[in-house]
């Protein structure tokens, strides 16, 4: 069962699959400051990027919240060394 199963989110209502629609249920469970290295953790929790190896899976991780970001469900925040991606509220009609 997906994350995006278990908390009851359609992915197609975001017209996500797989492990972007995974990402962006976590972000809305979870809330909060989203960066790479927190993206990193889930996968490798949910084994979403099993068949890459360890090298790409940061890549992976940084593409995916650029891209939700790109498509307005993110917000991205670029401070000084912390740069980070937040829920979009206003795009966010599943909260």
């Amino acid at each position: 069962m997906t994350i995006v199963e278990q908390v009851g989110v359609e992915a197609s209502a975001a017209g996500l699959t797989g492990r972007l629609a995974d990402l962006l249920a976590a972000i809305r469970r979870q809330r909060g400051r989203w960066n790479s290295t927190r993206v990193v953790r889930l996968y490798r929790r949910l084994a979403s990027t099993a068949d890459l190896p360890d090298t790409k899976v940061r890549a992976v991780a940084r593409g995916d919240l650029r891209d939700l970001a790109a498509w307005g469900f993110l917000v991205l925040h670029d401070e000084p060394s912390n740069r980070h991606y937040t829920l979009n509220a206003r795009k966010d009609h599943a909260s």
